[in-house]
């Protein structure tokens, strides 16, 4: 991709079919929003029958419900290869009737590896604020599975795919879990900076580490933060695509993608790529973001620039986070979950580029020195009003959300240039000692 501009490939990008996202967790319930419906039933875990305790391929997926009304559909159509994609009749938008979706209608839509996988989401969509469920309204399917990586949304079928390593809380769970690296992770080596964000309350990490690779457990506590980000990014992209005011109008013989392109002068990223005083239309952020991401290959200026003079273009600029740069849709996505993160559990975004140490990617955390960052991107002049027009065009209207985005943003401020990334959380308290620190990952942004 040319390093400066966007109005010649945007169409390309914006039509993507596969939209990624990724992250960690931790503990915390939503301070705006309430739990979901009414009191429920405890959802119960059971162990893992031996026969099912090892990885298991995505297309032997099974329909979670065995006995729901979409058992059979979902089998047919949330696997399908893209010469079989289903129309809507066969398996329709979970909010295609008009009525606000419930934790037991997105549950007749879950696709498992593994039960213990159906059973914690369940468990999980419990815990998540209200406003979570009606995001499911143009969804068809969700597909969890030991494969799965990264969790991904996918235009063609209007369908998530999440990857259990946000749903584990025992060890033999996470052993069910298939251990190999996201697929992008080598991509962008010819750049000499790397990216980095992370989710933070106050001055401390809102995520503990975990990993797939000890014999640790962790608390159910724990999935909180990191499973609502990944569900608002990738719901972002369904409410992207299609809103709920739309679905009464879909025909039952489209598949979601023609459904979806009949209704892409209203989808959100084009209103917010419209409005120029809000959205650059040309930077070479866009340019480094498809080496980073997609694996283009770097002219020789993106080989030289350097952190700081990355961050120097992105402070004047409205994106939430560098993978903003990498397509409109994730530019839209980023600011939905940031927005929604911050309103429901007051999590701030630290967002930053380092330049790649010269033992990268075996350096320790805090070898990677900032260059550019700032606490609480969401409350950035140009970042605030762009998350607001993407929130109010996904979400029915709200005073509370309206008072949110007027007076409750909070400020950003910066980080201390020069400090290690682990240690930058806070300028008064010195963390790299902490055994529970995440090393730092670029990928943990999508």
């Amino acid at each position: 991709m040319n390093s400066g501009i966007l109005p010649n490939v945007l169409a390309a990008l914006a039509g993507l079919s596969l939209l990624s996202a990724c992250g960690g967790g931790s503990g915390g319930g939503p301070v705006q929003g309430s739990v979901s419906e009414v009191v429920q039933p405890p959802v119960v875990v059971q162990a893992i029958p031996a026969s099912e305790q090892r990885v298991i391929p995505t297309n032997e997926a099974r329909a979670y419900r065995s006995e729901g009304q979409f058992a059979t559909a979902l089998k047919d159509c949330a696997l399908a290869d893209n010469e079989n994609i289903c129309t809507l009749d066969v398996l329709p938008y979970i909010g295609q009737s008009g009525q606000r979706p419930t934790t037991e209608d997105v549950m007749q839509r879950v696709v498992v590896t593994h039960d213990w996988m159906g059973a914690r989401f369940e468990q999980m969509l419990r815990r998540m604020p209200s406003d979570m469920l009606e995001l499911f309204a143009p969804v068809t399917s969700i597909v969890i599975g030991s494969q799965v990586r990264p969790s991904s949304y996918s235009g063609t079928r209007a369908r998530i795919s999440i990857d259990p390593v946000y749903l584990w809380v025992t060890v033999p769970e996470k052993r069910t879990i298939d251990t190999g690296d996201d697929f992008r992770t080598e991509f962008g080596a010819g750049l000499k900076f790397l990216g980095f964000w992370r989710l933070a309350i106050g001055n401390d990490y809102a995520i503990r580490f975990s990993s797939l690779f000890d014999d640790n457990p962790r608390e159910i506590d724990d999935l909180d933060i990191s499973l609502a980000r990944l569900l608002y990014h990738e719901l972002a992209h369904a409410n992207d695509f299609i809103q709920y005011n739309d679905l009464a109008d879909v025909s039952g013989d489209m598949t979601p993608w023609q459904a979806a392109a009949a209704l892409e002068d209203t989808q959100v990223w084009r209103e917010l790529y419209n409005e120029v005083q809000l959205t650059a239309q040309t930077s070479y952020l866009y340019g480094l973001a498809a080496v980073r991401y997609f694996d283009d290959e770097p002219t020789e200026f993106q080989a030289s620039v350097t952190a700081d003079f990355v961050g120097a273009e992105m402070a004047n600029e409205g994106k939430m986070t560098f993978y903003g740069y990498s397509t409109p849709r994730e530019d839209v996505a980023t600011l939905f979950a940031s927005a929604m993160m911050k309103y429901h559990y007051d999590v701030d975004y630290h967002v930053g580029f380092v330049n790649k140490p010269v033992d990268n990617p075996q350096a320790s955390c805090n070898d990677y020195k900032v260059s550019w960052g700032v606490r609480n991107r969401l409350a950035g002049g140009q970042v605030a009003p762009r998350a607001q027009l993407v929130v109010n065009k996904m979400m029915r209207p709200s005073a509370n959300r309206d008072q949110f985005f007027a007076s409750e943003l909070g400020a950003e401020s910066s980080l201390r240039i020069g400090a290690g990334w682990c240690d930058s959380v806070s300028d008064e308290i010195q963390l790299s000692k902490r055994a529970d620190l995440p090393l730092p990952n670029e990928l943990d942004a999508q």
